[in-house]
């Protein structure tokens, strides 16, 4: 943008801040209509050429993340009332102006994030992911179709990220910077905001299956072909994703025995009729096939390759990325050695998906710093009022003032 544009989107911020606040209903009635429209096909050519109609249970998952019941309820879940003090009333506002540097590692996140800072009542500036491919403009201009009010409400920038300048100048005259990405991103963005200026993060975070008890001789081909489907649908590229299946053992015999086990059904879960036609699809099947063969092979570990997937037995017990696209780290971690092995991630665990998931897992788990555990399957559900990292994201998009009575 250039400094005339600069300028000028500096006086509409000041225009909306000095103008009546953003009744939630307006929000929330514009979205639950676009809701209604998706699910009955309206936009199914519009939106073709993206995942968010490439299965049906996707598109069920994004309209149930904006339904009306689940945005009432998450206000009513991580805004609660406020109680007022014999001295004090208090009231909850909104920080004002949001920058959302948005990730691209799904389709709608920029929408979503932009959603919860509408319901809160902030403006909203979004630089857009260089691979959105048109998406977000695409749906936030259909929500303004429905809802001309939420215009001077929402500001898209397509600067690229090396466009350090613009996005100063955009951090500058907003309340809270909130960034999604990994360390990277994270640093860049607080090299260039001012000490004032609030940091949302939502960073880099890693998921993990964890398989306790006797699972070589446990009845799981089920919970297993859940987790292969996870992992398929997901291309292991949300924080949620599976890159690292632990074991409960430290016997290298029954780590292959695992993998000799696992790599079949992972398998055969990209060659099923889950692999829609769409373009989209395609490529990621081809991604699935090229990413096979890139990650060097350490010092004692093991791959187990197929056409579309890879094992790779390890050594290690660490945390870590795997290739994605079909590739699986299996490791051996001994339930004794859970908390020791996991808390120096502390700040990076994410989601554990636990087989056999008794208390005592589950206090080992969350001690290690987990923030989520959920069955294999189900790593990457949504689950209505669901935290987000942790915490609840709209209560870090409001402050709460004191007013003296």
């Amino acid at each position: 943008m250039d400094i005339m544009e600069l300028k000028e989107l500096r006086k509409k911020l000041h225009r909306t801040l000095n103008g009546p606040a953003l009744p939630v209903s307006v929000v929330i009635d514009a979205v639950d209509i676009l809701v209604r429209e998706m699910q009955s096909g309206v936009y199914v050519d519009l939106l073709g050429d993206y995942d968010v109609g490439a299965y049906p249970e996707r598109l069920s998952l994004t309209t149930k993340q904006l339904g009306s019941r689940t945005l009432l309820k998450r206000l009513e879940d991580e805004l609660p009332p406020l109680r007022d003090t014999p001295e004090l009333t208090r009231q909850r506002a909104p920080l004002g102006v949001l920058l959302h540097i948005a990730a691209g590692n799904t389709d709608v996140l920029p929408v979503f994030t932009v959603l919860e800072g509408l319901i809160t009542g902030n403006i909203n500036i979004v630089k857009l992911p260089s691979h959105d491919g048109g998406l977000t403009e695409k749906l936030v201009n259909i929500l303004i179709h429905l809802e001309p009010r939420l215009d001077e409400y929402i500001y898209l920038v397509n600067a690229p990220s090396s466009d350090v300048e613009t996005l100063k100048a955009l951090a500058e005259m907003s309340n809270a910077v909130v960034v999604w990405g990994g360390n990277e991103a994270v640093r860049a963005i607080r090299c260039l905001t001012e000490p004032d200026t609030k940091i949302i993060e939502w960073g880099h975070k890693l998921s993990f299956a964890y398989l306790s008890g006797d699972f070589l001789h446990w009845n799981l081909d089920e919970d297993l072909k859940g987790l292969a489907r996870h992992i398929f649908r997901t291309r292991q590229l949300l924080t949620t994703s599976c890159q690292v299946v632990y074991l409960d053992t430290d016997d290298p015999q029954k780590q292959q025995q695992f993998c000799e086990r696992f790599l079949p059904i992972l398998e055969n879960e990209f060659a099923t009729d889950h692999v829609n036609e769409s373009s989209i699809s395609k490529g990621t099947l081809e991604r699935f096939a090229s990413r096979i063969d890139e990650r060097e092979t350490r010092s004692g570990e093991k791959d187990y390759t197929a056409e579309h997937c890879r094992l790779t037995a390890c050594e290690d017990q660490a945390l870590e990325s795997s290739d994605r696209f079909g590739h699986v780290l299996v490791k051996r971690l001994p339930r004794e050695e859970l908390v020791s092995v996991l808390s120096p991630y502390n700040g990076y665990l994410h989601t554990a998906g636990v087989l056999q998931g008794d208390a005592r897992l589950q206090e080992l788990l969350i001690r290690a710093g987990v923030d989520r555990i959920t069955t294999l399957a189900n790593m990457s559900t949504y689950f209505d009022g669901e935290a987000h990292d942790g915490v609840f994201p709209l209560a870090q998009y409001t402050r709460i003032v004191d007013i003296q009575k």
